[in-house]
């Protein structure tokens, strides 16, 4: 075995071992935002005017977050700190990260204040004939937008440990946010079970909290890594000029599905508030997944992929890339399958109490459907950039991303007129296919080591194995419904589920050990060291 194949083989199961640790770590996360919203349903459903509110204001500095802490400080940050800490250059590195987090505190904080005043404006200048939840909207707004200060500073710091490897610690800090939800919607009901204004701020409030928080906590392990955060700002610093020069275009780069997330969000205020919340709570859902395997997926793949391209590996990058989109397809599709079959059941148990209703139910089941068949892509789009963003290309998803974008405009404003919410979710499937799509064909010059027809070859008899699953999911679930009819909602739609996923999961796992697939036995590898050793 050659050095190059060994090494190579080597850094695969290195990635899929940090890949598991950011998993768990998102997935511990991720449970607690499912408890969050499971409470902000019972509490304010998915059909009022003080939920539609906090659904739309809390995007704009969620979008911002997406863009400046996951999205473009990352893909702009990661590469040039991994390049100087794989040079033993740390107090170069540590230099070049207290510039350009000084640089994004400055923007964000500008940014902050004209958002809010932007929408105090706005708010003031309403006409009396605008709805109620728009109004609020508006309201609130000023209130919330710091926090996009507070998590993209927190993203900062995670990027810095992540560059170190540390994947673990940034993937559990969301649990300080969802904790300080719970714990808010819990002060608010007995105090103001009446008036919901008062709550409704209060609970704004609580966000900026949440965000203090995780800012403070990734900071000071920040310190006991090395790395002590001073304001520094140098404008005129060459790498800061670098480090714009590749920031600036990776926003848009970065963003195609935050753009289109907040072009729902404000074309679904023309459709009511049951809308906004079904749109929401649908989104929820499906980007519990994503955010499970593509998020960690994708964080661990930008740090492996930029130190491959720095040592000049093209057989290390192509091997760590097909590795990350087959497993990526390999725990997706099922999950949009099965999703679909079983979308009434999931929302009935999750949400289905309190203020949360039968229509509410119904109205999200019907966008959660049209989110499902892009929930492949959805995962994919965060593996699909890191070969460019390895490569410090941050303009070629720049272009990617505009096409994209005035695609799923022009989509949204022609389905959402037959489909209502769904259309809206169908455009962004949609979009997100064909902008996963392009980031992967142009950067085939690039990496011609990567096969693509490999890649989709392999994807085939997964999905063949998944199409069974959601039929033995269906039946599962159909024959166990026929004989429940008797029985409580909640402990009969509780069975139905898990009768319908026991049945979906176990068909697919048999028929892709049946079909003789590798990437359950490449997985359940995943944790085990490697024993590899490099020949001279």
């Amino acid at each position: 075995m050659t050095t190059m194949t060994t090494t190579t083989h080597h850094e695969t199961a290195a990635i899929g071992r940090s890949w598991l640790t950011s998993t768990a770590g998102i997935l511990a996360s991720r449970i607690f935002g499912l408890l969050r919203d499971i409470v902000l349903a019972w509490y304010w459903g998915s059909t009022g005017v003080m939920q539609a509110a906090f659904n739309v204001a809390f995007a704009i500095p969620n979008m911002l977050r997406a863009l400046f802490s996951e999205g473009a400080f990352a893909a702009a940050f990661v590469p040039m700190i991994a390049a100087k800490l794989g040079d033993g250059d740390r107090a170069g590195a540590w230099r070049l990260a207290e510039r350009a987090i000084s640089l994004q505190a400055t923007a964000l904080g500008l940014i902050t204040l004209f958002g809010a005043a932007i929408a105090a404006a706005t708010w003031a200048f309403l006409p009396e004939t605008a709805s109620e939840h728009v109004r609020l909207t508006f309201l609130i707004l000023p209130i919330v937008m710091p926090y996009a200060l507070f998590i993209c500073l927190a993203g900062a710091f995670a990027a810095i440990l992540n560059s170190l490897r540390q994947f673990a610690l940034p993937a559990l800090n969301p649990i300080l946010f969802n904790v300080v939800q719970i714990a808010a919607v819990g002060l608010i009901y007995p105090l103001w079970r009446l008036d919901e204004l008062p709550a409704l701020i209060v609970f704004c409030l609580s966000i900026l909290l949440a965000g203090l928080l995780q800012m403070l906590t990734l900071m000071l392990v920040c310190r006991r890594r090395g790395f002590v955060f001073h304001f520094q700002p140098a404008w005129n610093d060459p790498e800061v000029r670098q480090f714009v020069a590749k920031i600036l275009p990776a926003i848009l780069g970065n963003s195609v599905q935050q753009c289109n997330n907040l072009i729902d969000k404000a074309l679904v205020m023309y459709l009511g508030p049951a809308a906004i919340g079904a749109l929401a709570y649908s989104q929820h859902l499906v980007y519990l997944p994503t955010g499970i395997f593509g998020v960690a997926m994708g964080v661990v793949c930008l740090t492996s992929l930029s130190q491959a391209w720095n040592r000049g590996h093209l057989d290390e990058m192509a091997s760590s890339l097909d590795f990350a989109l087959r497993q990526m397809l390999f725990l997706t599709i099922p999950c949009a399958i099965l999703g679909a079959v079983l979308a009434e059941p999931v929302i009935r148990i999750l949400f289905q109490r309190g203020a949360f209703n039968e229509e509410a139910v119904r109205e999200c089941a019907w966008a959660l459907r049209f989110y499902l068949p892009g929930l492949p892509a959805f995962c994919l789009a965060k593996v699909a950039i890191t070969p460019h963003n390895a490569r410090k290309d941050t303009t070629t998803p720049v272009k990617v991303s505009l096409v994209c974008i005035g695609i799923n405009l022009v989509l949204n404003l022609i389905l959402m007129q037959f489909l209502r919410q769904g259309g809206l979710a169908l455009a962004t499937s949609i979009c997100s296919w064909l902008n996963v799509v392009a980031l992967l064909w142009l950067c085939r010059p690039h990496l011609p080591q990567w096969q693509p027809a490999a890649t989709v070859r392999a994807a085939l008899p997964m999905l063949a194995a998944a199409a069974l699953a959601g039929l033995a999911a269906w039946l599962g679930a159909g024959w166990t419904a026929g004989r429940l009819s008797a029985w409580p909602a909640f402990p009969a739609q509780t069975t139905i589920l898990l009768a319908g996923a026991a049945a979906g999961g176990m068909t697919y796992l048999a028929m892709c050990l049946l079909l003789r697939c590798p990437e359950p036995r490449q997985l359940a590898n995943c944790r085990r060291r490697s024993k590899t050793t490099i020949a001279p």
